[in-house]
Order: structure tokens, then C-alpha cells, then sequence
């Protein structure tokens, strides 16, 4: 029996792949994906009440009734995200460079982010925006799987599963430094402040405060970071590549993970801001202190 439920668990599983690629290939649209798993879901109820006396289907029914009814209840948000009318494109300006701690030369490097709904291309997006004296590097369509990303993100926030990336970002760099200072707080309060790419510039900023780090010299930095120091990947490098050239950066520090992105972009359009990779805070800092001798 427990083979039968087994099998019956999978097939089912199977059925909610093939839809759930289905959407994110845009064969189907939200309201579609939503209804088949409710569509099955009824037949299986239905399915369990005429074979309820027959032990071993009734088993099959009932594990394929039960897993579907948790993939129904975790693609049920779907439905709040194409009611709320999303956006049809998101557009990435240019943003100045923050200096979190003044005079510390360490700036971190962000993309200003505005969306767009019922544009009908990504030209006509950034002519809008164009218009409004935004200077907009790329622009990106609003596709079924950033949908679907978009929607993960916040069941785990309802869940509590996952904090918003920006306290993430204070608490990591404040677990790391040891404490929080006020320049920390003024910062992440500003309201251009978002997501978790400036952890490795605060990180950064408080060791110099301390007195731990010494620079003399204006550094773009962009980078996450966890409670030990570790950096990793962001999104927008190569975004950031161009605010930190326009704004007359000679060097930009980023994580190692985004290195490869960063050397095809470099390549490919002959940025000639050196590029500075680094897997943990340490590293960061020896670079600095390669920089600012010379080396």
C-alpha cells in the first residue's frame, strides 16, 4: 500500500509540473494554472466518494488529493498577482553612489529601480521614462517567471520564513561589525535604500570607522554579505559596472560570484574600470590595502 501511495504522490506531482511549466512558458496565464489544479482537485474529491470502499484506490485518491490540495493552496497567491495589476516592465536607472560613512571613500554602488504597467514594449518603456529626465541603462519585460519569483518571495515573507533583504542586510552587516552604530541605521533608512548589495560596502565603512581599515582613495563597492563576512552574488552587475564608470570610479569591488558576468561584460564593451573580486570582507580589505600602496 505504501507503494501505491508512492506512485499515486508522484503522478501527481508530475501533472503539476507539466502546468507549472506550462505558465512559466507562457503557454497559459495565471487564472489557466490555477484552475486545472483546482479542476483536479475537484475530480479527486469526486473520484475518492465512488471508490471510497475499495481500500487501494481509495489510497491512491487520497495521497494525490492531499499533495494537491498543498500545491493548490501554495499557487493560490498567483491569483493576488494578477489581480493587483502588475507591472508589465521594470526599468534600472542610474543612482548616485552612496557614501555610507562620510569621508570613508567606500561607496555603494545601486541601480534605481521604476515599474511600468501596459507598455507594449520595453522601447516604449524607456521613452516614457526618458521623457520624466530618468536616465534608464536597460529595461526589462515582465515575464511569467519574475511573476512567479515575485510571488515565492512574499508567501515566504507571510510565512515568516524570509525577512526583506534590506533588514537582512543591517542585521548581517551589524552581527559582522559587532554592533550597530547610528550611521548604520541613517543609512538603511534613506529612501532610495533597497534590497541586500550594499552589505560588503557597510561592512566596509564600519571596519574604517574602527580604525581597522585605513583608505584613501574613492572605491565603488557592490556586494551581499552574510553574519561571517562572506560575499555573494547580486543582481544589476552589469548596471553597476556603468553608474560606477560614469561616475568616475577607477576601481569597482564585487563578488567573486559575479565575477565571470562581470569579465564577459567587460569584454564585450570595453569597460575600462579595473574590477575587483572578492569572496569574504577580509579580501576586500586587502585590496584596499593594495590600492591605496600602490600595488
Amino acid at each position: 500500500m505504501y507503494k501505491t501511495g508512492v506512485i499515486a504522490g508522484i503522478m501527481t506531482f508530475l501533472f503539476y509540473i507539466v502546468f507549472l511549466l506550462l505558465y512559466l512558458l507562457e503557454v497559459i496565464n495565471e487564472y489557466a494554472f490555477v484552475f486545472m489544479l483546482f479542476l483536479l482537485l475537484v475530480i479527486l474529491l469526486n473520484l475518492w466518494f465512488v471508490f471510497r470502499q475499495k481500500r487501494k484506490n481509495r489510497i491512491q485518491i487520497t495521497v494525490s488529493a492531499f499533495l494537491l490540495f498543498l500545491l493548490f493552496c501554495y499557487e493560490l497567491p498567483l491569483l493576488l498577482v494578477a489581480l493587483s495589476s502588475p507591472p508589465s516592465h521594470v526599468a534600472y536607472a542610474y543612482q548616485e553612489p552612496n557614501e555610507a560613512l562620510k569621508g570613508s571613500g567606500i561607496f555603494s554602488v545601486g541601480v534605481a529601480e521604476f515599474t511600468l504597467k501596459n507598455q507594449n514594449s520595453e522601447q516604449d518603456a524607456k521613452k516614457i521614462l526618458a521623457a520624466q529626465g530618468v536616465d534608464v541603462l536597460s529595461v526589462a519585460e515582465v515575464d511569467h517567471k519574475v511573476r512567479y519569483d515575485s510571488k515565492n518571495r512574499q508567501l515566504l515573507k507571510w510565512l515568516h520564513l524570509q525577512k526583506e533583504p534590506l533588514l537582512q542586510m543591517e542585521e548581517n552587516a551589524a552581527e559582522y561589525l559587532g554592533k550597530e552604530d547610528d550611521w548604520l541605521r541613517r543609512f538603511i533608512q534613506q529612501p532610495d535604500i533597497a534590497g541586500n548589495s550594499a552589505g560588503l560596502s557597510l561592512a566596509l565603512s564600519g571596519l574604517i570607522k574602527e580604525g581597522l581599515l585605513e583608505n584613501r582613495l574613492p572605491v565603488a563597492v557592490t556586494g551581499a554579505i552574510n553574519e561571517h563576512g562572506e560575499v555573494s552574488y547580486v543582481g544589476l552587475i552589469k548596471e553597476k559596472i556603468l553608474i560606477a564608470e560614469r561616475s568616475g570610479f577607477l576601481y569597482l569591488i564585487i563578488p567573486s560570484e559575479n565575477a565571470e558576468e562581470a569579465a564577459a561584460i567587460q569584454k564585450e564593451s570595453s569597460r575600462k574600470i579595473e574590477i575587483i573580486d572578492v569572496s569574504h570582507v577580509d579580501e576586500a580589505v586587502e585590496a584596499i590595502g593594495r590600492l591605496n600602496d600602490g600595488g
